[in-house]
């Protein structure tokens, strides 16, 4: 079973005495239910098998040793020991032994391309996993080994379970599918959900009837799919109603033939369905018969407590018991309770495991101070002083170096790298600072930088766990403004052909994720291009002709040439002046003459006529 997208656990199959379960930082945590104490913790290698993605509770003939006692019982010699099969983030199979504490063997030969999603066990020494590669693989505990594998694609599957009786295995994804372990066809198929299914149970009846328990993301429902290995695209034989979506299914039928649910919600109530298996009808919808809610015991306000997981108590004598732990991943507490049918909701009052750890953990602090007996002096600290314990000839040091010696040590010489370059210009350490405090005041002012050779020694020395980051920041970046943009492609292109290798070595969903937003970003910029350069080169040609339109005057090209010298102005008038000054002379000299023409010729006609008297 798993919890969210990266938690796994389940109970032990021997009553529900261990609990197992993966937290999100890869650490395999296992609890004694018994007596609400974590046994075991290991942390995975994770550069060897990663962290892991699904487990399985299996269980193993115990090695034989080499000189056997006769003073030892012969069930411990020959008994079945436990063990975890661990699905890992690589693909591969690992086997945790809880004697040992450690990894027991790693299944060899093929393995899936992406992460293992779900594992079941068979009880006769095979294990059945399915990756993300849309991939089934058959593994060999005895040989230790892949030894099979088919399709069940083409939708990635989420969960699996082993059916016993009809030796097939159901394949949730968005659809049921299932398919014979022998053959490896597909014998059925169911359709219901409306999205991908996120748990998975199954239950045999006293009658050997199978049925498939599912839940589905974003739907408050529990499914029941009855497996008869034909038909196609059924329906489910029965429906059952929750209040929130489901984290946690299991099942099991009593000896009157009852079947009983139990399912854990998000809020982190657990439901408990009665039903009896001749009378399932898909047309009517069932309702739980009882709903368990746990709650803190504070004084003040009460507040809910989430429950993690559920599981019924095979044991005969706790037949009607419910196993349950609540709390959170690194605080559980494990209790055997046994429901009231009568009323619709129990309510556990129950102490916070937060706040037991945090006065189990003041009182070990307590405890350790009294055995080292120290004891601190409750003082104020206004009538503190505090006294050097040096002499009072040695507080007073003379330095006799001048200043300007001081001064000559503090200068901070600039060390140069290989090819000239300063070691000044890498702004890695203002880089590592603003990634690890995710200051985006800081961020944004290296990130703005243009300089090339800038951003290649920055680059260079960046430490590679600060590479993740750093894509994350850029691709936030690329989705701004234009400014923004042209900077963050600058150093994505740096970024990518300096740590090439480190990119290359992610696994190829990480990859995807991380580099799917520039991906995105750079498609829909490029569907734009086009009509972008269009608009450019029109804009460019407008600017161009009007440019050339303003360039364009006669005084440029020296068309005409205007001389305004004032002396030469002065003496144009002062010629032409003189010119109309003898002109007046020249008629006044012609007038004259022409009137003494006249008068002369006036007197000599007088004469003439006096004359002829």
């Amino acid at each position: 079973m798993s919890l969210g997208k990266k938690h796994v656990l389940g109970f032990s199959p021997n009553c529900g005495q261990l609990f197992a379960s993966v937290d999100e930082q890869g650490i395999l945590r296992i609890w004694d239910t018994e007596t609400n104490t974590l046994k075991q913790e290991f942390t995975p290698n994770l550069q060897v098998t990663g962290p892991c993605t699904a487990l399985t509770w299996i269980s193993l003939a115990a090695a034989r040793p080499k000189k056997s006692r006769k003073s030892l019982p012969i069930q411990e010699a020959t008994g079945d020991q436990l063990f975890i099969a661990l699905g890992t983030l690589k693909g591969g199979v690992a086997v945790y032994s809880l004697t040992e504490g450690k990894i027991d063997r790693t299944l060899k030969g093929d393995s899936h391309d992406g992460a293992v999603a779900s594992i079941a066990y068979d009880n006769a020494g095979h294990l059945y996993t399915v990756g993300t590669d849309c991939r089934a693989l058959v593994w060999s505990l005895a040989e230790e080994r892949c030894t099979d594998s088919w399709q069940v694609g083409p939708e990635k599957p989420q969960h699996i379970v082993y059916l016993p009786k009809s030796r097939t295995l159901a394949v949730g994804s968005r659809q049921l599918k299932v398919y014979d372990v022998k053959t490896k066809e597909l014998v059925e198929t169911f359709t219901g959900h409306s999205g991908e299914i996120s748990t998975i149970s199954s239950v045999v009846c006293t009658d050997n009837s199978e049925f498939v328990l599912t839940t589905a993301k974003m739907e408050r429902v529990i499914c029941f799919w009855k497996i008869e290995k034909r038909g196609k695209n059924k329906a489910s034989a029965c429906t059952l109603l929750m209040e929130d979506l489901a984290y946690c299914l299991t099942s099991e039928t009593r000896e009157d033939g009852q079947l009983r649910v139990a399912s854990v919600t998000r809020n982190g109530n657990i439901h408990i369905y009665l039903l009896n298996v001749k009378s399932l009808s898909a047309e009517k919808f069932v309702k739980p018969k009882v709903s368990l809610q746990i709650v803190s015991d504070g004084a003040e306000t009460v507040e809910p407590i989430l429950a993690v997981a559920a599981h019924f108590v095979t044991d005969s004598n706790r037949s009607h018991e419910i196993l349950f732990s609540y709390g959170n991943r690194q605080q559980l507490q494990f209790e055997r309770f046994t429901p009231n049918y009568a009323e619709k909701l129990n309510v556990i009052v129950r102490a916070d495991p937060k706040k037991q750890y945090a006065k189990k953990k003041g009182k070990n602090e307590l405890g350790l101070q009294a055995e080292t007996k120290i004891k601190k002096p409750i003082v104020s600290q206004k009538t503190v002083e505090y006294n050097s314990a040096l002499p009072v000839f040695q507080k007073k040091v003379q330095n006799e170096m001048p200043m300007e010696a001081r001064l000559q040590h503090l200068q901070i010489h600039a060390t140069k790298l290989t090819g000239g370059k300063l070691q000044t210009q890498s702004k890695t350490q203002l880089l590592m600072q603003a990634l690890h405090s995710k200051d985006q005041t800081m961020i944004q002012a290296v990130l703005s930088t243009h300089d090339m050779e800038t951003i290649q020694l920055t680059l260079e020395r960046l430490p590679l766990e600060y590479v993740s980051p750093l894509v994350n920041e850029l691709s936030i970046l690329l989705q701004g403004k234009h400014a923004n943009v042209s900077s963050a492609v600058r150093w994505l292109h740096v970024l990518a052909s300096t740590h090439t290798s480190v990119l290359m070595s992610e696994d190829k969903e990480a990859l995807r994720e991380k580099l799917g937003v520039c991906l995105g970003v750079a498609e829909q910029r490029m569907l734009c291009l086009s009509e972008a350069l269009q608009i450019s080169g029109r804009v460019n040609l407008i600017i161009s002709q009007m440019k050339r339109n303003s360039d364009n005057h006669l005084n440029d090209s020296k068309a005409l040439i205007l001389d305004d010298d004032p002396d030469l102005e002065d003496n144009l008038l002062t010629e032409s002046n003189w010119s109309d000054l003898e002109d007046q002379d020249a008629s006044s000299k012609s007038t004259s003459e022409d009137i003494a023409a006249d008068d002369d010729d006036l007197t000599t006609e007088t004469d003439s006529d006096e004359s002829m008297d």
